[in-house]
């Protein structure tokens, strides 16, 4: 009996997790430095405080309609089919009707930003984190890499990040393991994000003008 007890404190004391608050985070980088070639020009990042995921989706333009497409993607797709359905979404100092018509309707309470206080927004350093690692990311592309592709390097970027950073409510699992379950590297290797190939098309695989 004596060693069952104590095996269950060491157990709540290792393996114990986090509650599940239910916190989301969101604001909105500024325009890019080119539009890409889908054309995205911004991008809305998510912070998501349970998981300690930063989410990412390149957005055209900053337009309500735009932002509530995104925000859904992330909210259904990204979090409550995972599990973690938020309760509480903080975003900037301004919300528009449409998305506030929908987190009504998904049961999500909202808190706006005062302004000018804008680091009370967790969004606001997970901008700054995304930001790192993105630019780190295009500085090590191939020079000749075409800049309007750079919303295709998100999902690599996004992996890679959330590959590094460490489960709030789960310390064992990284923040992409917490959504996304293990990465299997041995399935899915990840090369450098820009690099030049050679690519030899055989001639009888060719297309005439090709």
């Amino acid at each position: 009996h004596k060693l069952h007890t104590c095996y269950e404190r060491c157990h709540a004391v290792f393996f114990d997790v986090a509650p599940i608050t239910g916190l989301l985070y969101t604001n909105q980088t500024g325009k890019f430095v080119c539009a890409s070639s889908l054309g995205n020009n911004h991008q809305l990042v998510a912070y998501d405080y349970d998981s300690n995921a930063v989410l990412v989706e390149p957005i055209p333009n900053r337009k309500a309609s735009t932002l509530l497409q995104a925000y859904k993607c992330v909210h259904t797709n990204l979090l409550t089919r995972r599990g973690l359905c938020p309760k509480l979404h903080l975003l900037d100092n301004e919300i528009s009707d449409v998305l506030r018509e929908f987190l009504d309707i998904v049961a999500v309470d909202y808190q706006l930003t005062p302004a000018g206080i804008h680091r009370r927004n967790a969004a606001e350093r997970a901008i700054r984190t995304w930001k790192n690692h993105f630019v780190a990311i295009l500085c090590g592309t191939d020079p000749k890499f075409p800049l309007h592709l750079w919303d295709r390097l998100i999902p690599q970027a996004q992996l890679t990040l959330n590959l590094l950073r460490g489960s709030r409510i789960n310390p064992a699992l990284s923040a992409y393991a917490q959504l996304f379950g293990q990465f299997d590297f041995n399935h899915t290797p990840l090369g450098p994000l820009g690099s030049s190939l050679i690519v030899h098309e055989l001639a009888e695989e060719r297309k005439s003008w090709g």
